[in-house]
């Protein structure tokens, strides 16, 4: 198969150097001239590296977009234009209707679209996802999340829509599909125009959920607790070993009373491995069998509505309804 793979900088360079481990025939369309240099000297020919993005566009199969946000839907739509199939890092695009035009021309045109939200590919969340769905929790109470570290604000986007944006999906994806309601705090404490600090709150029916993103948190926090009737579930993303642990703790009544009983507590091994790896394995799998991606188009366009409903309801000051 034949990739042409669109922007090479820091998500992009492990994009490259899976994408070759996994055989395919790769091409490169990036701006940067020292990124094209380092194309070659990583093993690209010079032959497969390019600064314009419609040189190869009539070669290849299928079209890798790894670059800021805004320039995603432009990008793919040259790609749907010559009825290349498309994997799109998330987000999907910069706002709700520019998701709803990606969706519609991805439709219109039946190529695949795939997008990159990669905690989808995480062992560990088919194993919560499964778990939930088999019942283990109970009746799913909340779900709470923190998506934070210190580290360099992105440019193309303020914090909700780079990081919270993860959750989102994950949020989504454990719970059949999008909320009903959000609500949210997005601050811009660095005063870049952009926020880097936000509290998302969701509503899945009766499930309530929060997400915390932030640039600021001294440690690394990918954490994910589930609460249900039956058990708590608590998974560490950013662990290397041990990721889930199962709290089999529930709240019992006892005449007009309430009373916590604390039970065994489990830990699963999850088998070490590389989320973008499983994602563009099955991307490439998607391009040679037609099958539908577990991150849709559709499922893109979701994460991003909920994104804009965050920003609409923390300017508003009120619960915004999807």
């Amino acid at each position: 198969m034949k990739i042409l793979q669109v922007g090479t900088g820091r998500w992009g360079a492990n994009h490259m150097r899976v994408l070759q481990n996994l055989g395919v025939e790769l091409f490169v369309a990036e701006l940067s001239e020292s990124e094209r240099q380092r194309c070659i000297k990583e093993g690209l020919p010079a032959d497969h590296v390019t600064a314009d993005l419609t040189q190869f566009i009539e070669q290849v199969d299928a079209v890798d977009i790894v670059t800021p946000a805004q320039t995603h839907l432009p990008i793919a739509l040259n790609a749907i234009a010559h009825k290349k199939d498309i994997f799109t890092e998330k987000p999907l695009a910069e706002n709700a209707l520019k998701a709803d035009e990606f969706v519609t021309a991805v439709n219109r045109s039946q190529v695949i679209c795939q997008v990159g939200h990669i905690f989808r590919y995480d062992p560990a969340t088919t194993y919560m996802k499964e778990a939930l769905a088999g019942g283990e929790l109970g009746k799913i109470r909340s779900i709470t999340g923190s998506f934070s570290g210190f580290k360099r604000p992105r440019n193309d986007g303020g914090v909700t829509i780079s990081d919270a944006i993860h959750f989102v999906d994950l949020y989504n994806y454990l719970m059949g599909g999008p909320p009903q309601q959000v609500m949210a705090q997005c601050h811009d404490l660095l005063g870049r125009g952009m926020d880097d600090m936000s509290w998302v709150w969701l509503a899945y029916g009766e499930t309530r959920a929060l997400i915390e993103a932030n640039y600021f948190s001294p440690e690394k926090k990918r954490l994910v607790t589930v609460v249900g009737e039956k058990a708590t579930m608590v998974c560490n993303f950013a662990a290397s070993q041990d990721k889930i642990t199962i709290f089999n703790n529930q709240h019992v009544k006892e005449k007009d009373t309430w009373k916590g009983v604390s039970g065994e507590i489990l830990q699963k091994e999850i088998l070490p491995s590389e989320p973008l790896l499983l994602e563009l394995r099955d991307f490439i799998d998607c391009v040679q069998t037609r099958k539908a991606p577990r991150a849709t188009a559709e499922a893109g366009a979701d994460a991003v509505k909920v994104v804009d409903a965050a920003l609409k309801s923390f300017q508003l000051q009120k619960t915004v309804n999807l």
